[in-house]
């Protein structure tokens, strides 16, 4: 999808349609490989490391947006400006889709000739024993309840509680219904959606804040967010270091009140706004809000209940939606905010999720206690 996405977007310029642009994109997005690999992590990694693994995916995904700045600006170079008629099929419009076909098709290559899929069932016995060992403190208990592709989110103990006659929707929906009631879990999903929604807002409204208030041009603004992403790479590192030393709800939290702070310090109080404030608290916003991600999907992952860990709805595509839900709200916030003029732009974006982070922290707070993993085998009744 990604492949056939970029080249239908690349040729949507000289076939001068907009529906091709539109499907190049939504090509590209089904070819998205973000659920499946938090899914991977949630499923192949120890509690202990599932953290530093999801922090190591949030690494990946800062190093993506790093280089795509970087690329753009190096193609700059070789392909030419402008719509003329010779040159329409390579141009600074269209070179970036050929370019990311070429990468993919790499990539595609790659993945086919080296990567093998692990064994579920052995993984899944194996982590049953490592979860009843952490519970016995330390004595192994043989439990051998390997789940494996072919076997059903209920098992035959829970089915049998149950009238004969209820269908088997309603069974798998049991588990999702019983999930908001967990309080591990709703919190994990509000932070995604509000962390997407700040990174949203700081990355979208930085091209038309900088042209506003300092008269950046769009190699600035470009310069700026490649090194709001460089920054990400070593501050993910750090996180996925102290994973292994501090709980998960720690973590939350200390992020959490760097982002207040840095809300804080980038609004706009009086006439004097200088690049400096605006640059050292954007940096430390954009930072807090990917050191944040992985601390919170890793908590998601540890606490959402086993069946549902092995269904559809699963942490990797919880965390997925979640953020896409994030990001759309901080669209349709900013946008909402532009509309109603650019002198309180800064303002109107930010003093809303400012206020959102505040009860956040408060309710990371009260609930401090209950943001523990799970390790028992089977969902609450």
């Amino acid at each position: 999808c990604c492949m056939v996405g970029n080249i239908v977007y690349a040729l949507a310029l000289p076939c001068k349609s907009l529906k091709m642009v539109l499907l190049g994109r939504l090509l590209t997005g089904f070819g998205s490989a973000r659920v499946i690999n938090r899914r991977y992590i949630a499923d192949y990694y120890s509690l202990e490391n599932r953290t530093s693994g999801m922090a190591d995916f949030v690494s990946a995904s800062a190093l993506g947006m790093a280089l795509g700045p970087a690329i753009a600006a190096s193609l700059s170079i070789v392909a030419p400006v402008g719509h003329s008629d010779i040159n329409s099929f390579w141009t600074i419009e269209t070179a970036p889709g050929y370019v990311m076909f070429v990468l993919w098709a790499i990539y595609l290559t790659c993945n086919m000739m080296y990567f093998e899929e692990p064994d579920r069932a052995v993984h899944s016995a194996t982590t049953t024993k490592a979860s009843s060992r952490s519970e016995s403190g330390g004595e192994t208990t043989d439990i051998t309840t390997a789940h494996s592709e072919n076997s059903p989110l209920l098992n035959a103990s829970t089915n049998e509680k149950g009238p004969s006659n209820v269908p088997n929707d309603v069974k798998a929906m049991k588990p999702l219904l019983r999930s908001w009631g967990n309080t591990p879990v709703l919190i994990s999903l509000v932070l995604l959606v509000l962390l997407k929604c700040v990174l949203e807002g700081v990355s979208s409204s930085a091209p038309t804040v900088s042209r506003h208030y300092f008269g950046w041009g769009s190699h600035n603004s470009g310069i700026y967010l490649a090194a709001l992403a460089s920054v990400v790479l070593p501050t993910n590192f750090v996180v996925a270091y102290v994973s292994r030393r501090f709980d998960d709800r720690e973590l939350i939290l200390v992020t959490l009140c760097v982002m207040f702070v840095g809300i804080l310090g980038s609004l706009v109080y009086g006439d004097n706004y200088s690049e400096t404030r605006y640059i050292i608290f954007g940096i430390i916003v954009f930072v807090a809000c990917n050191a944040l991600e992985g601390p919170t999907m890793g908590l998601l992952s540890k606490t959402i209940p086993k069946s549902l860990a092995r269904g559809i709805l699963n942490a990797g595509l919880l965390a997925t939606e979640a953020g896409t839900l994030g990001r759309v709200i901080g669209d349709f916030w900013l946008s909402g905010a532009t509309f109603m003029g650019l002198d309180q732009l800064v303002n109107r974006t930010f003093e809303p999720m400012c206020v959102m982070v505040g009860l956040s922290i408060c309710a990371t707070w009260w609930s401090y206690s209950e943001l523990q993993p799970r390790f028992d085998l089977d969902d609450d009744d």
